[in-house]
């Protein structure tokens, strides 16, 4: 399965697709439809039993920016944010593009990369 790079340009990202790169957004406001320049991930009792994860508390927290820059995406996602125009604006000025673009990031980070449950 071919995964879609992503690139950081001036402050702003862009999302590879089969017919070059599809700007998603500034990474500013990206950072800011997430919650902040870190973001953190809850796991409970017995997601903390799992062996890669080394920590009591049961948080991970990492950079946006960082992990943003090194992320692939597979089709699907590319196409889902591809369909959305980055002319039109949501309900609190960001381009729909960017505020899709994060809200589904969030939901994926938030499920703790079990995608099939995003559409339960």
């Amino acid at each position: 399965m071919k995964r879609y790079r992503t690139d950081v340009r001036d402050g702003t990202l862009h999302l590879e697709r089969n017919d070059g790169w599809m700007t998603v957004g500034a990474m500013d406001d990206i950072c800011e439809l997430v919650g902040g320049e870190e973001y953190s991930i809850e796991y409970d009792e017995r997601e903390r039993a799992a062996a890669w994860l080394d920590d009591d508390e049961g948080t991970v927290t990492f950079d946006v920016r960082e992990t943003l820059a090194d992320l692939t995406f597979d089709d699907e996602f590319v196409g889902l944010v591809a369909e959305v125009g980055m002319d039109e604006v949501d309900e609190e000025g960001y381009p729909l593009r960017t505020s899709m673009f994060a809200d589904l990031l969030t939901r994926i980070w938030d499920a703790k990369g079990d995608i099939d449950s995003l559409s339960e």
